[in-house]
Order: C-alpha cells, then sequence, then structure tokens
C-alpha cells in the first residue's frame, strides 16, 4: 500500500511540474502571441477594407454604365 502511494505522489509530483513548466512557457509567450494575433487582425481588417472598396468601386461603374445606356 505504501508503494501505490509514494507512486501516485512522484506521479502527481511529475504532473505539476510538467503543467506549471508549460504553463509557464505559454505565459511568457502571451506578449508574443498577443501581437502576432493584432497584425495578424490589421492585415485581415485592411484586406477586407481594400476589397470593399473594389466591389464599391466597381458597383459605381456598373451603374454609371446602366445610366448612359
Amino acid at each position: 500500500m505504501t508503494y501505490w502511494h509514494h507512486h501516485f505522489s512522484t506521479t502527481e509530483k511529475g504532473i505539476i511540474g510538467t503543467s506549471t513548466s508549460i504553463g509557464s512557457s505559454v505565459l511568457s509567450m502571451l506578449p508574443h502571441l498577443e501581437t502576432t494575433l493584432r497584425v495578424a487582425g490589421l492585415i485581415i481588417g485592411i484586406c477586407v477594407g481594400v476589397a470593399t472598396l473594389i466591389s464599391v468601386v466597381h458597383d459605381i461603374q456598373k451603374k454609371r454604365k446602366e445610366l448612359k445606356k
């Protein structure tokens, strides 16, 4: 019975140590990840804005052609 308790305690300590290491690594990377997400969001926003502008210009040109007819 003592063997199982000791084995469980060692396993528990290993899990806590591993999760602490992984958690601290993730926490240290948060500023980098946040910056990456902000830049990616900015790039996506610019792409959507340009696509919308192209669509609006295309629609305006199409309506002008219809009015000339």
